[in-house]
């Protein structure tokens, strides 16, 4: 197989105009010394204008960029599929779009890969897109807050991913003693300020508390906190978001190092049972012979799947600590929507019908059916039924 570059890094887009930017000013200063590489984009049939805005951006006059256009949407599975179809080099990568990487991001896992004994496909380190400051509360009771924040006049729904021992309403935190809350800092540098919109609290002995000091409500309810750029660099933590992925005993994925902070626990290679498709690289020859995605995931699950096949000759998957991405994570879809729950639940079971047993895909068939009675989610009946069809379909030999 003749090959062009050394690497293609293949991603797709889909609607993702707000991605660009910060995806391709990081591409285009990436480190290279020793090889080649090309940036293969997958349109997966956006209705915005953001290949038009790619292209006027000309990021090819520094980068080798590959641009080419789906008539479908073939989610993550069929489209990185497809980009590997137009891709002209010896590796692959596949990035999502919602991320910006290292300068070294790709130089430190091309090389890590083909270091690596039996390695037959590598991950990068995903930390959060933005770095956090954690807030901490005194309340003789509790304080209840509007659920979103003012950061530097931008506003901030808090994620439920970086606050404990609160309950999360809708629109309201009520915080108690022990509750911490990590907010994002939005703006790459310099000073921060942050205004929480106060619904109760006790304005004789409630406060915020950051970094040391304590910050109370004013007469209108409000509790402003700003800290200096000073402030901020001694207070900034770095979040993991994947140091590679999992599969835990009930068989459902999971990041490693997910949320906890960036330190030597997650700064030294190790092995792996599957990766995740944020960051991840391998032979093209290696993808293609083992079939690529399964088209059938569409999304979610199709990285898991793709890694036991690509173990099962005695591969290993390895993590890449030193080639590290930025990622803000669920940016092409929302976490626990009805789109998101469907396929996770549906693509669980077609993971557990190829690669284990059909006992096994029973088993979890009525486990997630009746949860999804009991939770009255019609997306994760959706989900399960589908998966019984296609698993159906499959061992009577019928394409679906």
């Amino acid at each position: 197989m003749s090959t062009k570059y050394d690497v293609s890094v293949v991603v797709i887009n889909y609607n993702s105009k707000k991605y660009i930017d910060n995806l391709f000013e990081s591409l285009v200063r990436l480190k290279h010394s020793d090889f080649t590489f090309q940036v293969v984009v997958v349109d997966n049939a956006s209705s915005d204008d953001s290949v038009e805005y790619l292209e006027s951006r000309r990021f090819d006059r520094d980068i080798d960029l590959k641009i080419v256009k789906s008539e479908t949407n073939r989610g993550f599975a069929g489209g990185n599929n497809f980009g590997v179809e137009h891709s002209d080099g010896e590796y692959i990568v596949f990035l999502n779009n919602d991320t910006a990487v290292d300068e070294m991001w790709l130089e430190t896992l091309y090389h890590f890969i083909r270091d690596s004994k039996n390695c037959v496909m590598a991950n990068s380190k995903l930390l959060f897109f933005y770095d956090y400051v954690t807030f901490s509360f005194i309340t003789a009771d509790k304080i209840e807050l509007d659920r979103n924040i003012r950061i530097n006049g931008h506003d901030h729904y808090a994620d439920g991913k970086f606050i404990e021992n609160c309950l999360c309403e809708e629109h309201t935190l009520v915080c108690f003693g022990h509750t911490t809350v990590k907010l994002p800092l939005l703006d790459k540098s310099g000073g921060h300020t942050f205004v929480f919109d106060v619904k109760k609290w006790n304005a004789d002995t409630d406060a915020v508390i950051v970094g040391g000091k304590e910050y109370k409500a004013d007469k209108d309810g409000k509790i402003t906190v700003t800290l200096t750029e000073e402030e901020v660099e001694s207070l900034r933590v770095t979040l993991v978001q994947n140091a590679g992925s999992g599969i835990d005993s009930v068989y459902n994925g999971y990041d490693i190092g997910f949320c906890k902070p960036d330190g030597e626990e997650y700064s030294k290679p190790y092995e792996l049972s599957n990766g995740c498709g944020a960051s991840i690289i391998m032979k093209k020859k290696d993808f293609e012979d083992c079939g690529g995605f399964d088209e059938q995931f569409f999304m979610y699950y199709e990285d898991t799947d793709l890694s036991f096949r690509m173990k099962a000759n005695g591969g290993k998957i390895m993590f890449c600590p030193s080639s590290v991405v930025r990622h803000i994570h669920t940016g092409s879809s929302t976490e626990w929507s009805p789109f998101f729950t469907y396929h996770v639940y549906r693509n669980k079971l077609l993971f557990l019908y190829k690669n284990f047993n059909k006992r096994l895909f029973f088993i979890y068939f009525i486990r997630q059916y009746i949860d999804g009675i009991r939770s009255k989610d019609n997306a994760k009946k959706r989900g399960c039924k589908d998966a019984y069809k296609i698993a159906f379909k499959k061992a009577k030999g019928i394409k679906y």
